[in-house]
């Protein structure tokens, strides 16, 4: 991935209203540059977390609940992610769009289909850490990022957490927690952006669309 070279800012230097909003607008086209289908500027006020949605990691039990350190139980607390949403004024929400839908239905995939979900996840995941470090090399020196899916999948191809086994993560920069695992409620934000998601259950020729989703929280 490249950046777009701007002058370099000192950290955490407090900028105008003007040029924040120039800075979101920059990220977004950076976002779809480096390989999102849509990326909108939101308040970060727009953001809910819900332990409702962190509940759904468990009942019923995703596979990777508990294997790996950004995964329940083992993500931020969820009143800790609440403070600290509330302390932020604006975010980049990106949108990789999944095609086609069969490959991220669940069920058997044959290997082939596995690897280009996972590249689907890979994807969001880069464009999510991407953003954050562009924004924190700008001066948002609290910028953080969420992205969607494990990391386990994404990154260590389904290996054994090594941070679990070990204590040190084979990629300490690239990991991120689930939007969902930090309690995000993901859906509540894509349809105030106009986006769209459904249910991949059943007759999947129902079904428009398939997308994973993203966020960085800027400033």
């Amino acid at each position: 991935m490249t950046t777009e070279k701007t002058a370099r800012r000192a950290l955490g230097r407090t900028t105008d209203a003007q040029a924040v909003m120039a800075d979101l607008e920059r990220y977004c086209q950076l976002a779809l540059e480096w390989g999102a289908s849509a990326a909108a500027i939101i308040p970060a006020s727009d953001v809910i977390i819900d332990e409702r949605v962190r509940l759904k990691c468990t009942v019923p039990r995703c596979l990777r609940a508990g294997e790996t350190p950004n995964c329940p139980p083992y993500a931020p607390d969820l009143d800790l992610v609440r403070r600290a949403v509330s302390r932020f004024s604006w975010a980049i929400l990106i949108r990789c769009d999944v095609k086609p839908i069969e490959d991220y239905a669940p069920g058997g995939k044959s290997k082939a289909e596995q690897r280009r979900v996972l590249s689907f996840h890979r994807q969001s995941s880069e464009v999510v850490c991407a953003l954050e470090r562009q924004a924190y090399k700008d001066g948002y020196h609290l910028a953080v990022g969420f992205g969607g899916g494990s990391c386990k999948d994404y990154l260590c191809q389904g290996l054994i957490c090594q941070y679990l086994d070990s204590g040190r993560c084979r990629f300490p920069h690239r990991a991120r927690p689930a939007m969902e695992a930090v309690g995000i409620d993901v859906i509540a934000l894509i349809n105030k952006v106009g986006w769209e998601a459904y249910a991949l259950l059943d007759d999947l020729s129902q079904v428009p669309c398939a997308v994973t989703v993203g966020i960085v929280f800027v400033c």
